[in-house]
């Protein structure tokens, strides 16, 4: 605990000097960005049922314009209900949708932002029980993953869509829009055109990569002739989209060097489509702005200017892109949804308050179940409902651990205005069961985050100390942890230990000793590459053909290549077991979080638990649990008076 604190105390560098790039304008068209810092598109599920604009986004979009972007593209907005890739999405199809894309163009303005909306459809990449419709692609082609076998567009229905690209344009400019981003990429319906992966096409928009071309170029060349060729106007492609026949960086340049002679003023860099979506959607451990290179490529061997994306979280990467000439804007995607003021953080020389995002992706899973939420940052879509009021009778509270979930309740309950104090033990790491996880290969980011929510909760006014004095008007809450023990399987292997025993690292695993690690959970697998890790002969058995399977699909993959390179083994076949080795068990078949018996409890009372957790999923939840129990307490009810309408994120310091 002491170094997390000395760490709170070491004095900021000057923001305003340190990043000289990235807080350098940029011209766009006919807008002066004023700075390169963009929002990008992603998907939040925050509009309305009926595809309109609500509350939830505005507030969402708006937090993030007074936060210091230089630009922000909306999530992806239907051009026609066939496209729709999720329920609740934007839709730009019909007139009766500009109102409220007037409201939230305006909105985000009065905050000081530039609002650019990106024009989508998803093609075969979405569902019919979603669009109501069969899907439609370039050729009969189903997507790998969603395995729905779409119907060949013909030309005329091109050219309808064409058209209904181009309206849509319109009626966001008409709404007051800044720009249009068109959504070439990811294996959506524009990037099956763009590439011979989906496009097997031997008419006009299908065979050369000329004729690829056509449906984009003829989308671009009419949105120039509605709104004049100083509109400004992006698209997005993947560079690279890993899979046989799909989109490389020679093809990219080509398009690049079209685009920017049909007056597209900027190009979005991406990667992947659904086949190649842990590319896509970066974890955790993966590098800080992994495909800037493939952007850097393109941009070097054309004129056109380059916006870069990739798990770029912090400053320090976004400017050396832009210094060097990899790339013009950098694109902080989940790191805004984590931390929406990153930008005026660095200028009020806050960098060290930046909330990081962990890249655990709990967003992107439930950007359609049903809405985006994030682990660092409960306010994510309730920016516009949520407004901190003080407790009218301000009470003392004890909170006893440091979980993630633990430090977000003495952060609002202290921006309340209750006195909190978050009490440690020596013989605990700060951060709970993910500071087990931050000592995992790959997984140290865990133990920046920590840091960081401990410096929020501090300067919302938490005392963090190893005592506490006890008096009567004291509220005390503890911390349980989530450990869904399988108890039958280490009753039948006498000495065996679970796998949250080895992560806690309260049981030595000397090197050379071989472990038997036995589980398809995260916890097993990750348990199994911390003993590799420090030289254990380890072998995992899963009853499945993956590992990790209660986790984003990216930790499996990272974490297999991980165990493989440490020298361990993964099989599905039975478990073996020789004299001396150290059986690891992981968590049981089928958990459930509502079950009481997979939780260890704290041995001393308290009003109120907290949970802990170490799979993401469920770390999440106890931090919900946690930031709703923090509200609640001790008031005020609905009568009594707010504290104004300053958002609780700004409040609350976030």
């Amino acid at each position: 605990m002491a170094r997390q604190l000395q760490a709170l105390e070491q004095a900021p560098h000057d923001g305003n000097h340190a990043y000289p790039s990235l807080f350098s304008p940029f011209r766009l068209g006919r807008l002066q960005l004023r700075n390169r810092a963009m929002v990008p598109a992603m998907t939040t599920n925050f509009a309305q049922a009926d595809g309109s604009v609500g509350d939830a986004l505005i507030g969402y979009l708006v937090e993030r314009a007074r936060g210091g972007f230089g630009s922000i593209v909306t999530e992806n907005i239907g051009v026609h209900p066939g496209g729709r890739v999720m329920p609740r999405m934007v839709m730009a199809d019909d007139d009766r949708y500009v109102p409220g894309l007037r409201r939230l163009a305006s909105a985000v303005h009065g905050a000081g932002g530039v609002l650019i909306g990106q024009i989508s459809h998803a093609g075969r990449q979405t569902r019919s029980r979603i669009t109501g419709q069969q899907l439609v692609a370039p050729s009969a082609i189903p997507c790998p993953l969603n395995r729905e076998l779409p119907r060949e567009l013909s030309a005329l229905e091109i050219e309808r869509l064409e058209t209904a690209f181009i309206d849509s344009a319109q009626r966001l400019a008409d709404a007051g829009f800044d720009g249009v981003e068109i959504h070439g990429a990811h294996g959506y319906l524009v990037g099956s055109f763009l590439s011979a992966y989906s496009n097997r096409r031997n008419d006009a928009y299908g065979g050369t990569p000329e004729n690829r071309m056509r449906f984009l170029r003829r989308i671009v060349s009419g949105i120039r002739a509605r709104l004049g060729d100083e509109f400004p106007l992006i698209v997005r492609i993947s560079a690279c989209e890993f899979v046989p026949d799909g989109l490389d960086v020679e093809q990219a340049v080509v398009i690049a060097n079209q685009l920017h002679a049909d007056g597209v003023h900027a190009l979005s860099v991406s990667v992947g489509v659904y086949e190649s979506f842990n590319k896509l959607s970066m974890i955790t451990g993966e590098p800080e702005g992994q495909w800037l290179t493939l952007a850097g490529q393109i941009k070097s061997r054309t004129t056109m200017p380059v916006v870069g994306v990739g798990r770029i979280k912090r400053a320090s990467v976004a400017e050396a892109a832009i210094a060097t000439g990899q790339i013009d804007i950098a694109a902080f995607g989940r790191a805004s949804i984590a931390d929406p003021r990153i930008p005026a953080k660095i200028l009020a020389n806050q960098e060290r308050d930046t909330v990081w995002c962990l890249g655990c992706n709990i967003c992107l899973g439930r950007s359609a179940r049903p809405e985006t939420i994030c682990p660092v940052n409960p306010l994510v879509g309730r920016e516009s409902s949520i407004r901190l009021r003080l407790a009218r009778h301000p009470r003392a509270l004890a909170i006893h651990g440091t979980s993630i979930a633990a430090l977000t309740a003495a952060w609002i309950a202290a921006a309340r205005g209750h006195p909190v104090t978050v009490v440690t033990r020596a013989d605990e790491p700060v951060g709970g069961m993910q500071a087990w996880r931050a000592k995992v290969p790959g997984q140290r980011e865990y133990g920046e985050v920590v840091d960081a929510v401990l410096r929020r909760a501090v300067n919302a006014g938490v005392r963090v100390g190893d005592s506490l004095t006890i008096n009567e008007d004291v509220q005390i809450w503890r911390t349980r942890q989530y450990q869904p023990i399988d108890q039958d399987r280490l009753d039948d292997l006498p000495g065996s230990i679970s796998s949250y025993a080895l992560l806690a690292q309260s049981v030595s695993v000397p090197p050379g000793r071989r472990v038997v690690v036995i589980g398809d959970d995260l916890s097993a697998a990750e348990a199994a590459l911390l003993a590799a890790s420090r030289g254990a002969r380890v072998i995992l058995h899963s009853s499945t053909s993956a590992i990790a399977v209660d986790a984003h699909p990216g930790y499996r993959e990272i974490t297999l290549r991980q165990i493989l390179a440490h020298g361990g083994k993964v099989t599905q076949d039975a478990p073996r077991y020789d004299p001396g080795d150290l059986v690891v068990v992981g968590h049981a078949r089928n958990a459930s979080y509502d079950d009481a018996d997979n939780w260890s409890l704290p041995l001393d009372p308290a009003e109120r638990l907290l949970s802990d957790a170490y799979e993401p999923g469920a770390m999440t939840r106890g931090i919900y649990e946690a930031f709703a129990m923090a509200m609640d307490f001790g008031g005020p009810h609905a009568d009594e008076p707010s504290c104004g309408d300053e958002p609780l994120a700004r409040l609350a310091g976030l």
